[in-house]
């Protein structure tokens, strides 16, 4: 599967206000859109409750043209021929997304149909996506990588470095730099190479952390070539032959390398916030309204919620505090608005306050402060 959704995304998603915003969410569960003509219907249903929502939703002129505009596009980019489907159960589309009229997000997991017309991103179905770290899987030989992006819900072909034939062949914008080699050393200047593809690959932003794969004879000459950046994200070596390996044989391979780390960072910071939570005056709450008042208060470097968590509360439409059972905001005094699942809020305010979510497995850390906690910048 594949998931488009980051830590990153939600971030610029969430802080993401235009006026109008416009979100829709398709799902493509193959058991319920078996076939072409059945997705078909289904895109042109969610385009037909869109044009609704758009029409009927008392934009002002200028507003209004964009967002036509943009229905145009997104229709466009549905198309049979056009529509993303491969790897993907579900899209979400912004529209205007934060880089352009419109953006589309394949999802790893099946997501109701809905259109959502706001004056921001409707995030919240999204959030249980994003607390997955960004993984490069790099399979690398003495004249070969290939470099796979994603996570344990998928890991697709990102790009490749070629070179063993003259004028150093490459894909997906890997390749940094040439080198000066003659026969003798071609070997050791391709893993230079392949290492200075990965210290450029993270300091862009392409990926979190690093899994290798090579053949043993290589392993210790590329791990002596990586930048100190890199192998503070590098988490060690798996078998897999680059001659053969699919994105699912990558993924598979991976995932064992990835859960692991996983539970190591949540044990970490399940540990930080218990610390703090524990000092007087350190650097942690606890509970549901503490929380939300940390939240409030932007505040909160790290989130940290029992995925399962549930509860009604309250948010102000205008400064975006959160509350529980709030008629009006004591911050400006505007009538707040009832949320179902105020969980949904929190997560969605801690990504725009550019805090980090973690959503670990239950545990009796978490229960121990009602589900919900977070380590403070102050």
């Amino acid at each position: 599967m594949v998931n488009d959704v980051s830590q990153d995304r939600l971030r610029q998603l969430a802080a993401h206000r235009n006026g109008a915003v416009l979100s829709l969410f398709l799902d493509l569960d193959p058991s319920k859109v078996p076939t072409a003509p059945a997705r078909q219907s289904a895109v042109d249903n969610l385009m037909h409750e869109a044009r609704r929502a758009v029409e009927g939703g008392g934009l002002e002129h200028d507003a209004l043209v964009r967002m036509r505009s943009a229905l145009t596009e997104i229709e466009s980019r549905l198309e049979p021929t056009a529509i993303p489907v491969e790897g993907a159960r579900a899209l979400a589309i912004f529209a205007p997304g934060p880089d352009g009229p419109v953006d589309i997000l394949r999802l790893p997991q099946p997501i109701p149909n809905r259109v959502v017309l706001d004056v921001s991103a409707h995030v919240e179905p999204l959030l249980r996506l994003g607390d997955r770290a960004r993984w490069c899987v790099a399979l690398v030989d003495r004249s070969r990588a290939m470099f796979h992006i994603g996570n344990e819900d998928g890991m697709p072909l990102d790009g490749t470095l070629d070179d063993d034939t003259k004028g150093q062949h490459q894909q997906g914008g890997w390749s940094q730099s040439r080198y000066q080699r003659s026969v003798d050393n071609e070997a050791q200047a391709h893993l230079e190479h392949v290492a200075d593809a990965l210290c450029v690959g993270l300091r862009e932003g392409r990926f979190d952390r690093l899994v290798l794969a090579g053949q043993q004879a290589i392993r210790s000459d590329l791990e002596a070539k990586l930048d100190n950046e890199v192998k503070e994200r590098f988490h060690g070596w798996v078998d897999l032959d680059l001659s053969s390996a699919d994105a699912e044989a990558v993924r598979a391979a991976a995932q064992p390398v990835i859960v692991k780390a996983r539970r190591e960072h949540e044990q970490e910071v399940l540990a930080r916030l218990a610390q703090g939570v524990g000092t007087p005056g350190g650097h942690g709450v606890g509970g549901l309204r503490t929380t939300l008042g940390a939240l409030s208060e932007r505040r909160v470097e790290t989130l940290v919620v029992d995925p399962t968590l549930r509860s009604p509360g309250s948010r102000c439409p205008s400064c975006g505090l959160l509350g529980l059972h709030l008629a009006e905001c004591p911050a400006d005094g505007t009538e707040m608005q009832q949320l179902d699942n105020v969980i949904e809020a929190a997560v969605a305010l801690a990504y725009e306050q550019a805090a980090q979510v973690v959503l670990p497995a239950p545990s009796e850390e978490l229960a121990g402060v009602e589900g919900i906690g977070a380590i403070t910048r102050f």
